[in-house]
């Protein structure tokens, strides 16, 4: 039996944090100040060149965040107009915090938007799950669930502590897969919108699967020490849920998190869009953080605006449609940012076979076994005697969810093994853990 198989970590932490804050309209502060905490080590982030760039500490010369922690010590940061920064979940596993010493300055565009979820169809090998932007939560892939045919893989939940549930019995829609936005208004911990659940086949058993939920937006906190302008955009929406044809779409993300502290926040055109802002387009001076605007959208992440003066910022909803997200404001808190590094999980090896370093590829192993084999599994900073499973979709049969065993070693790394019988074909999969602390 010759299987193909890609497999991917992700990981769900179920956090709670109590937290006092002040929240209140805030005027000019004379001769008040804040320290965001950089240490000014990662340099200036200069970005000018016109285009997309996806955000990866590694690929910068010298690379960044040598800590890999997620936190960058920039001396400035310099976003050019008609550039797009994207920060995913398929590069960077956890919240983003960009801190700095001077201005901080964004007239492009950084985004940390969840991935649209996987239209219907009838291969198997399109049902890949939605990712996250970074910090939040990849969408639950399509399925079918149809009597009388028990083999058929059924539609899967939502990642995240919020994530969308998924249908569970023949002909029934997606109705609650939508995400819910579980993170509190202060953003500490921040964390990331959830994924929405797969959709499901409409009961006429034409072979289709349900469209795939999309994936949460991402979490984000810019701390400067002098200033934040922002001309451009920032956003963290859900991504849009796939389209169901004749049968059902796929529940939708929720918007993920943006925390902004400084000592002046200053929208560079504050009379173009607002804040919050409901619909998507072409914008200067905005920040989104809303679930997908579909018929049934996921949950409104939170914006949140710490400074002492906040009077060159537009706040609150612009436009038609769906109400866009709240946008908070208080004096300056500190920023809060992790003493570890982010929760991951990953495929090392499975029957022996070393996994890509890339785990986005396809194939990542060619196996040749009709019995059970190994899949080892690593984490980092997830607490030892947690048990995460692996979910493996076979291109012709069930979804398999498998326990690893509970994870040994220490907080910092620790590992975990599962014995899986794969099915003939190529077969997608990924891992995932929860646990609360």
């Amino acid at each position: 039996m010759s299987l193909k198989l890609s497999l991917r970590g992700s990981a769900i932490a179920a956090l709670s944090l109590i937290s006092i804050l002040c929240s209140a309209d805030v005027g000019l502060g004379q001769g008040q100040t804040y320290n965001s905490g950089s240490n000014g080590s990662d340099g200036a982030l200069n970005l000018t060149t016109p285009g997309t760039i996806i955000f990866d500490p590694k690929s910068f010369n010298p690379p960044l965040n040598p800590a890999g922690d997620n936190v960058y010590n920039f001396t400035t940061i310099n976003i050019a107009g008609g550039v797009t920064v994207k920060l995913t979940s398929k590069v960077l596993s956890g919240p983003v915090y960009w801190l700095a010493q001077g201005a901080v300055t964004i007239n492009g565009t950084i985004d940390l938007n969840g991935e649209d979820g996987h239209p219907n169809s009838n291969l198997t090998g399109v049902r890949v799950p939605a990712s996250g932007g970074a910090g939040g939560y990849s969408g639950g892939v399509g399925g079918a669930l149809i009597s009388g045919q028990p083999n058929l893989p059924a539609p899967q939940p939502g990642n995240g502590p919020g994530g969308g549930l998924a249908p569970t019995t023949p002909g029934q829609n997606s109705a609650g897969g939508n995400a819910t936005y579980t993170g509190s208004q202060f953003l500490i911990p921040l964390i990331g919108g959830s994924g929405g659940a797969g959709g499901n086949d409409s009961g006429d058993g034409n072979g289709y699967f349900g469209g795939g939920g999309s994936g949460g937006g991402g979490a984000i906190l810019i701390a400067s020490s002098v200033s934040i302008t922002y001309g451009g955009v920032i956003r963290a929406n859900g991504g849009t849920p796939g389209t169901g044809g004749s049968n059902y779409g796929g529940g939708a993300g929720s918007g993920g998190a943006i925390r902004l502290v400084a000592p002046v926040i200053s929208d560079a055109n504050p009379n173009a869009n607002g804040d919050g802002r409901c619909y998507t387009g072409v914008y200067h001076g905005a920040l989104q953080a809303t679930g997908s605007a579909s018929e049934a959208p996921g949950a409104n992440g939170v914006i949140r605006l710490e400074a002492f003066d906040l009077s060159q910022v537009t706040r609150g909803c612009v436009g038609s449609g769906t109400a866009g997200t709240a946008v908070l404001a208080s004096l300056p808190f500190n920023a809060s940012v992790p003493v570890t590094g982010p929760s991951l999980l990953k495929v090392t090896s499975i029957n022996g076979i070393a996994i890509n370093a890339n785990p986005f590829s396809f194939p990542d192993a060619v196996i040749n076994s009709g019995g059970p084999v190994t899949v080892n599994v690593q984490a980092q900073f997830i607490p030892v005697g947690v048990v995460p499973k692996i979910i493996v979709t076979s291109e012709f049969g069930t979804t398999q969810t498998i326990d690893c065993s509970a994870l040994q070693g220490t907080l910092q790394q620790s590992a975990c093994s599962g014995s899986i019988t794969f099915l003939t074909g190529a077969s997608r999969g990924f891992v995932k853990a929860t646990w609360t602390q």
